[in-house]
């Protein structure tokens, strides 16, 4: 027996692990879901998909009253950004399946103004950035405010920049007071990479000279603050990215992309893989193996316990958590470290007992071998350098360890390694940190250590200059 359309969408709605694709007929018309792209259990559902061939974008609602209600603002929101003169994608089709509601938009592309950054050369960031700031200034003047602003809620096609997810929206019938336009405008800065924004100044003519560089910086710089660390506990539990881990005496967190790997991990047995694996370290804090797994090349580390009092710290502090939330955060500033799949903790008598880190395995060459070599490929890796004690400085945060063993260079590419000890709100003192920092990098370079003088001076230069570059952030 056929599934009903009421059938087939309170499936969709139940559960994100509804296999893809699924067919729907409306209105004599044939809808096909065929990728998820959010879900939130009950409520709300979008997929891309096809309309008889057309891709579009497809909201599905459940009748939980909130859904009833989100359905009816994201049309009037539609109606309002048409009115305004605000581009944004066209309703399609409007269906009512039992007693979900469908709503099926034009799909405009994939070319986000995420993906369209990811796909520029830095020098090309700012420039995007002050198309975004310039259409940003537009609705405000129009009263029109995106309060989920975020780089893929700008799509650009036809020559335009779009706004998409209606749904959160705000639409007066006035000017955005100038406090709400200022914070909403930090927060679409606060999306790119940190050394990829033109001046304050420059910005603040792209807006429309509404409030100083100061007033923008200080903005920035608490809107960076707290959408963090709002974004770094969202890799603690079960979203779209992330999922938790709990079977076969394991308990943590993993990507939801690598489950499978994961599920293959845990009934193995991480021991058992770090006892075959290749030892890159052997020592009473912690053992280090690489191993390839389902033709994945891994690096396992295990948090080991020295001692009872070290059993007992480690219920208040985790070091594989830790490590596992640093990560995040360092993918949230655009700063490369190798990929993490999963952090695990085992408990003995309810107490925890090891932890595991497991990431993506990185190949690289150290900086010193790099200075050695010379080149172009040398004055790269000292300004790569230089960037990240910027970002440490600009965002306020400390790598803690900085010694030149945890920083790899893959592909020309720096790698930041070695995340136990960094902390992401150091609070005073960071400046002097950070020196100290930047003099531990070229400490101890044997056989090298002739080099290491003059690669501290072509350092401080890059740094200097790059300092001098985004000082009206600072």
């Amino acid at each position: 027996m056929a599934e009903s359309s009421q059938d087939i969408t309170q499936a969709l709605l139940a559960s994100r692990e509804t296999v893809l694709p699924v067919t729907l007929s409306v209105d004599g018309q044939v809808l096909e879901m065929q990728a998820l792209l959010r879900f939130m259990p009950e409520r709300r559902a979008v997929y891309s998909g096809l309309l008889d061939g057309q891709p579009v974008i497809i909201k599905l609602f459940s009748s939980h009253p909130r859904s009833r209600r989100e359905v009816q603002v994201e049309q009037q929101r539609l109606a309002a950004l048409a009115e305004k003169q605000v581009p944004a994608p066209r309703v399609l089709l409007r269906d009512y399946p039992g007693e979900a509601a469908l709503l099926v938009l034009e799909h405009l592309g994939e070319v986000s103004a995420k993906v369209r950054m990811q796909k520029m050369s830095a020098e090309n960031i700012p420039g995007l950035v002050q198309e975004l700031v310039a259409l940003t200034s537009k609705m405000h003047r129009q009263g029109v405010i995106q309060n989920d602003i975020h780089l893929d809620n700008f799509i650009f096609s036809d020559g335009n920049w779009h706004v998409i997810d209606a749904g959160d929206v705000g639409v007066v019938d006035a000017p955005v007071e100038k406090s709400k336009a200022l914070a909403n405008l930090a927060l679409l800065l606060a999306q790119f990479p940190p050394l990829s924004l033109p001046s304050a100044q420059q910005v603040v003519s792209a807006y429309g000279e509404s409030f100083s560089s100061q007033q923008l910086a200080q903005s920035l710089k608490k809107t960076r603050q707290i959408r963090l660390r709002k974004l770094v506990k969202k890799s603690l539990r079960n979203c779209t990215e992330f999922v938790e881990l709990n079977g076969n005496g394991y308990i943590g967190m993993g990507r939801r992309d690598d489950r499978p790997l994961i599920d293959v991990l845990l009934h193995r047995g991480l021991d058992v893989l770090l006892e075959d694996s290749e030892r890159l370290k052997d020592g009473n804090s912690a053992t280090v193996g690489r191993l390839q797994v389902q033709g994945e090349s891994l690096v396992i580390k295990r948090y080991n316990v020295k001692s009872a009092w070290k059993k007992l710290a480690r219920q208040f502090k985790s070091r594989a958590k830790n490590s596992w939330l640093n990560a995040a955060y360092l993918g949230l500033v655009q700063v490369p470290t190798p990929e993490t799949v999963c952090y695990l903790s085992n408990k003995q008598s309810g107490l925890t007992d090891r932890e595991y880190l497991v990431c993506r395995n990185v190949d690289g060459r150290m900086l010193p071998e790099i200075c050695e070599e010379g080149g172009a490929l040398r004055d790269q890796a000292l300004s790569q350098m230089a960037d990240f004690f910027a970002v440490m400085r600009l965002m306020a945060f400390s790598h803690g360890d900085s010694k030149y063993t945890n920083f790899l260079f893959q592909d020309g590419q720096l790698q930041v390694l070695d995340l136990d000890g960094m902390s992401r709100e150091p609070g005073r003192g960071l400046e002097q940190d950070l020196a100290k920092q930047r003099e531990r990098l070229f400490e101890s370079w044997r056989p090298r250590e002739a080099l290491a003088p003059q690669a501290r001076q072509e350092f401080n230069a890059f740094y200097e200059a790059r300092i001098k570059s985004i000082e009206s952030w600072l």
